[in-house]
């Protein structure tokens, strides 16, 4: 019998008997198979970055309809409207016991200042317990002022009799490329393929071999002619099908149960997810080698794929933000997570406009792996829509530093 074919009979015994144990073990079974699944819908909807419905009150100490204006501003898919609040007091215990994040204060003297043409003032009361939280509240206040104060200007304008055929001398038209809908879970689930394709075959694998050492079956393995190499890769060919099969039915899962579309070849993206999952296969080897149980190698296994790859790649923390240790991590691409759902390509796009005249060109400009194919439509084009105003350093809005404009409202933000 020729080498070549002992050599693919030691391995297919090898990969023969791994099948067996897998089967056998019903535990085993669903580590392989049901794990992964209800990790990824359990992230899937518990992992959100949306910051809507606040809970948010209002103290209108003025009783205008200028302020009951501005008060409506607030009811929509950002704020939760809980009610009027009568005291400061009632105001710091809701916002003490987190049944609200932000409360509106209007003074007394609302209208009056604003009709008599002068910087009128409201305060808002934010939570700042969660810092993130608390900056993209203050964002969506500012953005409502700002609203407001247009509207106001527009007024002003009109009774001042001065024609104009827009509503705004300035029109912004504002363009979301990649998620039209800012929602983060277009962002988050399909990010997930790849955290999940980390860690599953890496767990996998290092029990497996530790499995070996721990019930002594190691032992009958060096009794035999088999080479190590071919023990490795009998060892491996079974995980790599389960992880394949588990790619299919999450990318599945991405598709029909979170309605999330794939922009892209699916062609162009099996390749990379098969030699994805053949480096963490590796990790899993890897592990392994230096333990001798089960529970060790799975402790193992999750300290050096799970967390850091929640840390180093870009998921919840861009990983420009990264500093010291973390970005030497990052910048040498130690986990391949980092890689996987790569975040440049929006900037790519934007400083090489050229690129967005060829399609074949964004093509090429986006990464192998996963998270780019799955993505809202770069072409939509909205209008009027900002979820962040830039604000100076005192929380006043640009537009508002002034004293020209008769008709503003002053804008102070205390967290």
């Amino acid at each position: 019998m020729k080498p070549g074919r002992n050599t693919l009979k030691r391995i297919f015994a090898i990969t023969s008997k791994e099948v067996k144990e897998i089967v056998r073990v019903r535990l085993f079974l669903m580590l392989a198979f049901v794990v992964p699944f209800i990790m990824f819908n359990v992230f899937a909807y518990g992992i959100s970055l949306d910051i809507e419905n606040m809970p948010f009150g209002y103290i209108d100490y003025d009783h205008s309809q200028i302020s009951s204006q501005l008060i409506e501003k607030f009811k929509g898919r950002n704020f939760d409207m809980k009610g009027e609040m009568f005291s400061p007091q009632q105001a710091d215990r809701l916002l003490t016991s987190g049944e609200l994040r932000a409360v509106l204060v209007i003074p007394p003297d609302f209208s009056r200042e604003l009709y008599s043409g002068r910087n009128a003032e409201v305060q808002f009361l934010i939570d700042g317990g969660y810092p993130y939280r608390a900056l993209t509240i203050k964002g969506y206040c500012q953005a409502i002022i700002l609203s407001f104060n247009r509207e106001l200007i527009g007024e002003k304008i009109q009774k001042a009799g001065v024609q104009m055929t827009t509503g705004q001398p300035i029109r912004r038209e504002t363009r979301y490329l990649f998620n039209e809908s800012l929602k983060s879970s277009y962002a988050l689930v399909p990010s997930l393929i790849a955290i999940i394709l980390l860690m599953n075959p890496a767990v996998l694998t290092a029990l497996a071999i530790a499995r070996e050492k721990e019930f002594g079956t190691i032992y009958n393995i060096y009794s035999t002619p088999i080479k190590k190499w071919e023990f490795l890769v009998g060892k491996i060919i079974p995980y790599l099908f389960i992880s394949a099969l588990n790619f299919t039915v999450l990318v599945i899962t991405v598709k029909f149960l979170f309605q999330i579309s794939m922009k892209g070849n699916i062609l162009d993206l099996i390749p990379g997810a098969l030699v994805y999952i053949l480096i963490n296969v590796s990790f899993g080897l890897l592990v392994s080698s230096v333990t001798r149980t089960m529970v060790s190698a799975q402790i193992v296994t999750v300290i050096v794929t799970v967390i850091p790859a929640f840390l180093y790649s870009g998921l919840l923390i861009p990983v420009t933000n990264l500093e010291g240790g973390a970005k030497i991590i990052k910048d040498h691409g130690i986990y391949l997570s980092h890689h996987a759902f790569h975040e440049d390509h929006p900037r790519c796009l934007s400083e090489k406009s050229e690129l967005l005249q060829s399609p074949s060109a964004v093509s090429a400009a986006r990464p192998l792996f996963l998270y780019p194919l799955f993505s809202g439509n770069p072409c939509f084009q909205e209008e009027g829509r900002v979820s962040h105003v830039a604000a100076d350093k005192k929380g006043t809005s640009p537009h508002t530093q002034g004293q020209g404009s008769p008709y503003l409202c002053h804008l102070r933000i205390y967290l």
